[in-house]
């Protein structure tokens, strides 16, 4: 299993080769795309981490599940899972460290584990994604985009509650 990346890059570069490419211009051509697109993103990234780190450290996640957890009462949303759904939008390593805490605490095989760990595998960090594809908040329809995305992130919540009430 270890050998396939190896193998898969000495493929590409043996098609490159016997197709008569520069295999090696045109990878370092790659890399520089590569690290313009980093430079790109970068201030969008540090924003953000910076944002959610500030958000869960301040207390005001703590805070906005309290307000949360009787609407989540009434739609029959365990609480437990407010906190990764509300970071899951913002970041993919904060979220998979409380899906991991979720699961330590309550087991993989309670509702609460396994809606955590449907929540995990289908919703997108929608802040990062509109970051890379629009970064610095430009291009129009920024506001259309966000609201239809976080909307998308809700409705994937009571899909993931639903699907797990209904299967397990």
């Amino acid at each position: 299993m270890s050998l396939i990346l190896p193998f898969l890059l000495l493929f590409v570069f043996g098609v490159g080769l016997w197709e008569k490419q520069p295999v090696f211009a045109d990878f370092c051509d790659g890399v520089q795309e590569g690290l313009k697109v980093c430079l790109k993103i970068f201030p969008t990234l540090l924003l953000m981490l910076l944002s959610v780190g500030v958000f869960r450290a301040s207390g005001a996640m703590d805070r906005l599940v309290c307000l949360l957890e009787p609407l989540c009462l009434h739609l029959q949303i365990p609480s437990q899972i407010l906190p990764l759904a509300l970071v899951r939008p913002l970041s993919g390593g904060g979220a998979l460290s409380l899906c991991q805490d979720l699961l330590r605490a309550y087991g993989a095989d309670s509702l609460i584990g396994r809606i955590a760990a449907v929540l995990s595998a289908s919703t997108e960090t929608t802040f990062y994604t509109l970051g890379v594809y629009l970064p610095n908040g430009s291009g129009k329809g920024f506001g259309k985009f966000l609201f239809c995305a976080l909307l998308c992130d809700a409705v994937t919540l009571s899909l993931c509650v639903l699907v797990c009430r209904i299967l397990f």
